[in-house]
C-alpha cells in the first residue's frame, strides 16, 4: 500500500476542487456580463458556485463529527443534494442553450437521489447491514444515479439550429460520465469496510481533479461552437427570406439525391409589376412573407425552400410521388392566392420534375422543372405544370 500513503489528503484535495470550481463560476459569469442573452451561463455559473460551497460544506461536516466518528445523517443528505442540485444546473442549462424550457417534472425525481445516503440507512435497518456501510454505498448510488442520468441527458442531441450537437457537449457529458467507474470502486471498498486511508472517500475527490476540469472546459466550448455554427447556416441562408440559399443547396443536397424524390421550380407571377407600382420595399414585404408559409408547407413532407435568385425558388421533397407534390403545389398555389393585409396581391406558376433516387446531380431535374414553369407561364400563369 505505498501508494496509498502517498495521496494527498481529503481536506487537500477539496480545497483544490473548491478553488477550481470558484474559478470557473466567475469565468462564466464574465462571459454572461458580456453576453447577457446567453443565460445558460449563469446556470453554469450557478452549478460551481454550488458545488463548491457543497464542498466547503463536508469538510466542516467532517471536522465537527471528527470527535464522534460519523456526521449527522441530515447534513450529509443536505449536501449530497446540493452535489444533485449543481449537477442539474448544468443540465437546465444546457437545456436553456438549446432553446428549451430548463425545468421539468422528472427534474424533481433527479433531486431526491440526494437522499441516498438516508436510503441505505433504512435499507441497513430492514436487512441487519453495518449502518455506517449502507449509508455511505447508498450516497454513492444515488450520485452515481445522477451523473448516469444527467450524463445520457446532455448527450441528447440539441432540437435548436445552430446548437452544436457534438464537440464541446459530448467531452462535457463524458466528462460527467466518466465518475461512475470512481463511485463504483467508492461502492465496493465501503461494502467491503476497507477503510485504509479512508481510500473509498478519496476515489470520488480524486476523479474531480481530472474530470471537473474537463467538464467545465467542454462547456466553455459550447458558445463558441454555437457561434461558428451560426456564422455557417448565416452564410448558407438568404438574410431577406431566410430560405436556404444557392451555397445551402449546394450544401444539402446530397441527402436528397440519395432518396429522390421531386423538385418544385416556382416564381411570383408579375413580380416586376409589383415592384414597379408598389416600389422594391413592398416588394421585399411580398418576398419575406411569401417565402415562410411556402416554407411551412413544404415541411410537411419533410421538404426544404431555397432561395435562387430574385422571386425564384426551388422546393426539394426527399421520397415523395409527383401526384402528392402536385397536390402539395396546389396547395401552395390556393395558399398565396389569399390575400395579405398592407400587400399587394400576386400569384405563383410552378413547375415540378421528378429525381430519381442515386441521381447523379440536381441539374437535369431542376432544367425539366424550368421548362414546365415557363409552360404554366405560358398557360396564363398560376399554373401548376408536372
Amino acid at each position: 500500500m505505498p501508494l496509498l500513503t502517498k495521496l494527498p489528503d481529503l481536506s487537500t484535495l477539496r480545497l483544490c476542487s473548491v478553488l477550481l470550481t470558484l474559478a470557473f463560476s466567475l469565468v462564466f459569469l464574465l462571459l454572461w456580463i458580456g453576453r447577457r442573452e446567453e443565460r445558460y451561463l449563469l446556470h453554469w455559473s450557478a452549478s460551481a458556485i454550488v458545488y463548491g460551497l457543497v464542498l466547503i460544506g463536508l469538510e466542516a461536516l467532517a471536522d465537527a463529527a471528527a470527535p464522534a466518528g460519523e456526521p449527522a445523517l441530515p447534513a450529509v443528505c443536505l449536501l449530497l443534494t446540493g452535489i444533485v442540485a449543481s449537477n442539474l444546473l448544468l443540465v437546465t442549462g444546457l437545456r436553456l442553450s438549446d432553446g428549451r424550457r430548463p425545468w421539468r417534472l422528472w427534474m424533481l425525481a433527479v433531486l431526491l437521489l440526494g437522499l441516498g445516503a438516508w436510503a441505505g440507512e433504512i435499507a441497513a435497518g430492514l436487512l441487519g447491514l453495518p449502518p455506517l456501510s449502507a449509508r455511505r454505498v447508498g450516497g454513492s448510488l444515488g450520485l452515481m444515479g445522477n451523473v448516469l442520468a444527467l450524463g445520457l441527458v446532455m448527450l441528447r442531441p440539441p432540437r435548436r439550429a445552430g446548437s452544436p450537437a457534438g464537440g464541446g457537449r459530448v467531452i462535457a457529458a463524458c466528462a460527467m460520465l466518466a465518475y461512475i467507474p470512481g463511485y463504483c470502486i467508492a461502492i465496493a471498498l465501503d461494502t467491503q469496510a476497507i477503510e485504509t486511508n479512508n481510500f473509498a472517500a478519496l476515489v470520488p475527490i480524486l476523479s474531480d481533479q481530472l474530470l471537473l476540469p474537463v467538464l467545465y472546459l467542454g462547456l466553455l466550448a459550447m458558445p463558441g461552437e454555437r457561434d461558428r455554427a451560426a456564422l455557417r447556416e448565416a452564410a448558407l441562408r438568404d438574410p431577406l427570406t431566410g430560405a436556404w440559399n444557392r451555397a445551402g443547396l449546394a450544401a444539402r443536397q446530397r441527402g436528397f439525391l440519395a432518396r429522390g424524390g421531386v423538385l418544385i421550380l416556382l416564381d411570383i407571377d408579375h413580380f416586376k409589376v409589383v415592384n414597379d407600382r408598389h416600389g422594391h420595399a413592398a416588394g421585399d414585404a411580398v418576398l419575406a412573407g411569401f417565402a415562410p408559409r411556402m416554407a411551412a408547407l413544404a415541411s410537411e413532407r419533410a421538404g426544404e425552400l431555397y432561395r435562387l435568385g430574385g422571386d425564384e425558388f426551388l422546393i426539394t421533397l426527399p421520397a415523395t410521388t409527383e401526384a402528392e407534390a402536385a397536390a402539395l403545389a396546389q396547395r401552395m398555389r390556393a395558399a398565396v392566392a389569399q390575400p395579405v393585409a398592407g400587400q399587394p396581391p400576386y400569384t405563383i406558376s410552378l413547375g415540378l420534375a421528378a429525381i430519381a433516387a442515386g441521381a447523379p446531380g440536381l441539374e437535369a431535374g431542376m432544367a425539366r422543372a424550368d421548362f414546365l414553369l415557363y409552360r404554366a407561364k405560358a398557360l396564363g400563369r398560376d399554373q401548376v405544370v408536372v
